[in-house]
C-alpha cells in the first residue's frame, strides 16, 4: 500500500459547488466545434466498456473512446489488444468485476482487488506491454483503457492528475486512492456522489470518473488550458 494522499483542495467539502459546476462544464458545455467536448462520450461510447456484451474483452469502440480523451493508440497496439493478446485479456477481464466500486473494496480485500498478483495488476502489465510485447502503450493509456473497462474500479494516471494530487506513480495511486475514498467512513466517496448530484449530469458516471473530470478541469483552468496526451510517465517500471 502507499502513502496516505492529500485530499485536493478542489475536492474539500467547502468547495463542492466550485467542483459540481467544473463537472457539469465538461460534460454539458459545447466548445469550440460547437458541440460538447469529446471527452464527455467517452464513458457512454457504444454503451459503454464495461456493458454486458463488451465488458470482458478490449473492442475497437473501447479504443476509439481514448481517441476521445487525446489518446493515439499505435498499429502494434491494435492488433496486440484486439487479436494477439485478446484471449488473456479476456481471462483477466473475466475475474475483474463489473459492480465493484473502490470506495466499497474491503481493506482486507485490497490485495485481491489490485495487489501484485491480481487479475487488475497482471492486465495492466499485459496491456503495458511487461511481457515483451513493445507496442507504446505508457501508462497513461493503459489507465485510459482500464477505466474505460472497469470504471468503478480503476481511476485514470496522466500529467494533470499527477500535478493535481502529487501522487508519485500511475500504480501506486491505486492504493492511495483507495485509501483515501474509504477512510473516515467514505466521506469523500459521498462527497463525490454529492457533486456529482449537483451538477444534474446528463448520464451517470462512476465516482473515479467524476473525481478525474474535476481534476482536469479545475488543473486546466476550466478546460482553457487542456494539455497535448502525453505520456510523460511511460517510464514507470510497473
Amino acid at each position: 500500500m502507499g502513502n496516505v494522499v492529500e485530499l485536493p483542495g478542489i475536492l474539500s467539502e467547502d468547495r463542492t459547488g466550485e467542483a459540481a459546476k467544473l463537472l457539469s462544464r465538461y460534460y454539458t458545455e459545447k466548445v469550440i466545434t460547437g458541440s460538447i467536448r469529446t471527452g464527455a462520450r467517452f464513458d457512454s461510447w457504444a454503451g459503454g466498456g464495461d456493458a454486458p456484451a463488451v465488458a470482458n474483452a478490449v473492442t475497437s469502440d473501447d479504443l476509439l473512446a481514448l481517441a476521445f480523451l487525446g489518446v493515439e493508440v499505435k498499429g502494434p497496439a491494435v492488433v496486440g489488444l484486439l487479436d494477439t493478446h485478446a484471449a488473456e485479456i479476456t481471462r483477466l477481464l473475466e475475474q475483474i468485476p463489473t459492480d465493484v466500486d473502490m470506495a466499497d473494496v474491503k481493506p482486507q480485500d485490497y490485495e485481491r482487488f489490485y495487489g501484485e498478483g491480481s487479475a487488475a495488476w497482471e492486465l495492466w502489465k499485459v496491456i503495458r506491454g511487461s511481457k515483451g510485447a513493445r507496442w507504446k502503450m505508457g501508462s497513461t493509456k493503459t489507465s485510459k483503457l482500464l477505466a474505460r473497462k472497469r470504471p468503478l474500479l480503476i481511476p485514470v494516471w496522466d500529467s494533470v492528475v499527477k500535478k493535481e494530487t502529487q501522487l508519485k506513480g500511475s500504480l501506486t495511486q491505486w492504493s492511495e486512492w483507495h485509501d483515501l475514498l474509504t477512510r473516515d467512513g467514505g466521506l469523500v466517496a459521498d462527497r463525490l456522489d454529492a457533486i456529482q448530484q449537483q451538477a444534474n449530469l446528463p448520464h451517470p458516471v462512476s465516482r473515479l470518473r467524476a473525481m478525474d473530470v474535476v481534476l482536469r478541469m479545475h488543473g486546466t483552468d476550466g478546460g482553457l488550458l487542456e494539455p497535448a496526451a502525453d505520456e510523460a510517465d511511460d517510464s514507470d517500471a510497473a
